[in-house]
Parts: C-alpha cells; structure tokens; sequence
C-alpha cells in the first residue's frame, strides 16, 4: 500500500477512535501481552535506575506510554506519532490516567526524529510496538531502525516488537495442517523479512541480544485452534483466547518463549555498545 493511503489508514482510526485500545489494535488480549513483554523487559533492563528516558515511536494514542508509566514509576516517557489524532488522544490518555507529569507526545516522522524540536538526543531505552511494519518497504524499514539507533545513548537499548514473517510462515503451516487457508497480513503491513532486518541491525552497530516469542500460545488459539472449530472465524473473545492468554502471561515470568515461535509479533532486543 502506498505511504499516503497508510497515513490516511491511521488518521481514520485515530478520529474513529479516538483515546480507545481499538485505533491500534483489535484484540486487548495481544495489547496486554505486548506491555507485559515491554514491562517485564524494562525492569530487567533498567532496574531502580533513577529517571531513566525511554521513547516510543510510533505511540499511537499513546497506551503503552500510560501503562508503562504507571508500572516504572523511575521512568520518563516520550512518544511520538506521525498522526496529529493520535497524539492529541495519548496527551488525553496521559491526563486521564494520571502519569502525564512525566510523558511528553510530539508529532512526527520515525524516519526523521531527529527533526523533531523538543525530542531528546539520547535515550536510556527506545522502542516500538507494530510500527516499523507500517513501512511499506524493506529500504524504508532499515531506514527507521537506523533513526531510532541514533536516538541511543551508548550501553542503551532498542526494543522493537514487529510482526515476523519467519514465525507467521510457521503459523500459518499449522493452520494448513489443520484445513484452514493460510492467512495473509493486512494491506497496510509489510512484516518484517528477518533475512534483511538481522543483517541491517548489526550494520548499525547494535547487537541483537534477544528474540522472545511473547504471544504464541496466544495466536495459536486466537488464529489456529479456535477457528479449527469454529468455522474457520477468529473470535478475539472467545473464552480459550482469554485462557490462553493468561497462561502465556504468567508463563512468561518464569519461561519467555516457552510456548515456542509461533505468535505473529516477536520482541527484538538490541544493546548499542558501549
């Protein structure tokens, strides 16, 4: 899809709606395993550190930021968005819920951050959760990681939740096992080709220390095993996703990845250097 009609994509979701978890994703389930991997990776990351600065890009409405803020009360955050809607929905998001004394929302390009007046030169930790994949090519996706390791101070870390075409593939293969077609993602995404991603990160000089599969068990319910009897239907609601979902969580504090490398999203953890 071109660049125009995935901004125009996004601008309608923000004014549709508004402060609400569906202008950037359909399923609360997944959103609460993406901040329980971002949390969980922030503490072990950072620690007790004293006002330590993370920032996102690509915030959206900016709910990973509250939540995030609510949880590591040491930490200060800085979004950014592309979608003026969307900024003005995480500034209310950040008053509504409390913590705006330490979030900051800017509009702007994530592969211009560093034109955009306000936002700092150097961040403890920076990351993004499904907005590279907004991109629409692989040129332009290297462009982004490059953008966000700049804003890195030395021994920082990058955290980029993204959608994999390696684990999809896997996905969907179960799905065929089971009858069902293969699934195909949405027009405004271009999952993450890791055969071009890996390389590209050590090429700016960061190291990828990690890849936790956060949500598999998760997207094996939510995408194989339930439509598997439902007539082939994705139900977000459904009461096993939820189960599921649960398990995975809980799971996750003592085995990350223990449910294997099937869930569409991934976490990439990279470290620059010190």
């Amino acid at each position: 899809m071109e660049s125009r009609r995935i901004h125009e994509h996004w601008s309608n979701w923000a004014a549709t709606y508004g402060t609400g978890l569906r202008a950037t994703t359909k399923t609360r389930t997944a959103k609460a395993l993406e901040i329980d991997a971002l949390c969980r990776r922030l503490n072990s990351l950072l620690g007790d550190k004293t006002e330590a600065r993370a920032l996102e890009v690509g915030c959206g409405n900016g709910i990973n930021c509250v939540a995030l803020a609510k949880a590591l009360p040491n930490m200060r955050f800085d979004g950014v968005d592309y979608v003026p809607d969307m900024v003005a929905a995480a500034r209310e998001n950040g008053r509504a819920g409390g913590v705006e004394a330490r979030l900051r929302f800017f509009v702007g390009d994530a592969l211009h951050l560093d034109e955009i007046a306000g936002l700092g030169s150097a961040y403890d930790l920076v990351f993004t959760d499904r907005c590279l994949v907004n991109l629409n090519t692989v040129e332009q996706q290297k462009l982004g990681i490059t953008a966000l390791a700049a804003k890195l101070r030395r021994g920082g870390h990058l955290l980029m939740i993204e959608n994999s075409l390696t684990t999809y593939g896997k996905q969907n293969r179960l799905r065929e096992l089971l009858g069902l077609p293969p699934r195909q993602p949405a027009d405004f995404n271009l999952f993450f080709d890791e055969t071009e991603i890996r390389p590209h990160i050590r090429a700016t000089g960061l190291e990828l220390i990690d890849v936790e599969d956060f949500l598999s068990l998760h997207d094996l319910m939510l995408y194989v095993l339930v439509p598997a009897i439902n007539g082939g239907a994705v139900d977000y609601e459904h009461p096993l996703v939820q189960a599921a979902a649960k398990l995975n969580q809980e799971m996750s504090a003592t085995e990350p990845g223990g449910f294997g490398a099937f869930g569409q999203n991934r976490l990439f953890v990279c470290r620059n250097p010190l």
